[in-house]
């Protein structure tokens, strides 16, 4: 029996077709191995995944004309502030009054300082600007942002209650002498708050010195199958849960008594009734903590929206969340030392 491998075909033309058919058709793993070296040459991109120019141009553009108008708008939500902040002391004032005579009104006045804890926090206050220019600068997670607002807000009471039951339980203090040391303690409020911004600002250089040096370190590209990452992610390269940092921010906004709170304390003591007083603080304490968590949910939830708009591929977003972080510290350096140079004026003293 002859093998086929050795038999000769009857037509020699198209032997010489057939042998040129297989000789030229390329085998099914090097098809595959070129696709694949194809692949590895020019990644594919996913165009519809990055937004375009046009988007980007209008959220930055959303965002330049809201800050415009916040920014025009700033005195007038000032003075309004101020007025309805006038009002609702001479209201706590009377029901503490009220409450002498008749203690039901304490219910009435507990009711007041939840809602003055929550309607105050919405006006203007450097406590607000720092939560907010962290919060949308820096990468923070959601339970640790809440925690910090709520500790935040507490301590303001805890501080405010400490301050006045020593000056005015222990050094029997006049309520000038309480308000000049409340007036000492806004500054070191605001020298933390410079304190934040400086410690963030070291942050984002380090964290650009470290991404550009990953890339130096490994300059072969993304595309290779070495198996090594050639650069961190965002969460890496951008460490939002700095212990630090929030303890920073909590001293910087806490430090600084709540003046209502003061006021209630000092009226508390006036008529004789001062528990009831630290009792109003409290409460305005717990208004307080569910605004501005309520803020910092919206700033997070704002933060989300842009960050999609402008996303970009990978490198790109660390760097420019980097430079955000930068920014957000360069703005918290610049507030704070206006507001030391003016010594609050024109912010709330309050969150």
């Amino acid at each position: 029996m002859k093998s086929c491998c050795n038999s000769t075909p009857k037509n020699d033309k198209n032997t010489l077709t057939s042998t040129c058919s297989h000789q030229h058709q390329p085998h099914h793993s090097e098809v595959h191995n070129n696709s694949h070296s194809i692949i590895c040459d020019h990644p594919l991109t996913d165009t519809h995944a990055t937004p375009s120019w046009l988007t980007r141009m209008v959220v930055l553009l959303v965002f330049i004309v809201s800050g415009y108008y916040l920014w025009q708008q700033w005195p007038t939500m000032l003075m309004e502030s101020i007025k309805w902040q006038r009002n609702i002391n001479g209201q706590l004032s009377d029901l503490l009054y009220d409450a002498q005579q008749n203690i039901t009104a304490a219910y009435s006045l507990a009711g007041l300082s939840f809602l003055y804890g929550i309607f105050h926090s919405l006006g203007p206050g450097h406590g607000k600007v720092i939560v907010t220019t962290y919060l949308a600068t820096n990468p923070a997670k959601i339970k640790a942002s809440l925690i910090m607002t709520i500790i935040s807000a507490f301590v303001q009471a805890i501080v405010a209650i400490t301050l006045v039951s020593i000056l005015l339980l222990f050094f029997k203090s006049s309520m000038r002498q309480v308000n000049d040391t409340a007036d000492q303690l806004i500054s070191y409020s605001f020298m933390a708050m410079l304190l934040l911004g400086v410690i963030v600002i070291y942050r984002s250089l380090r964290q650009a010195w470290q991404l550009k040096m990953a890339q130096q370190h490994h300059n072969h590209g993304s595309e290779c199958g070495c198996g090594h990452k050639h650069f961190a992610n965002a969460d890496e390269i951008n460490n939002a849960s700095s212990l630090r940092e929030y303890i920073v921010i909590i001293f910087s906004i806490g430090i600084r008594p709540c003046t209502g709170a003061i006021l209630v304390l000092l009226f508390a003591n006036m008529v004789g009734l001062y528990w009831l007083g630290i009792i109003s603080a409290i409460l305005m304490a717990v208004g307080t903590a569910l605004t501005t968590s309520a803020i910092a949910l919206l700033t997070l939830s704002s933060k989300k929206i842009v960050s999609h708009y402008l996303a970009t591929n990978e490198r790109q977003r660390i760097m420019t969340r980097i430079i955000i972080k930068l920014l957000g510290g360069i703005l918290l350096v610049l507030l704070s030392l206006l507001l030391l140079n003016g010594h609050s004026y024109g912010m709330s003293p309050v969150l």
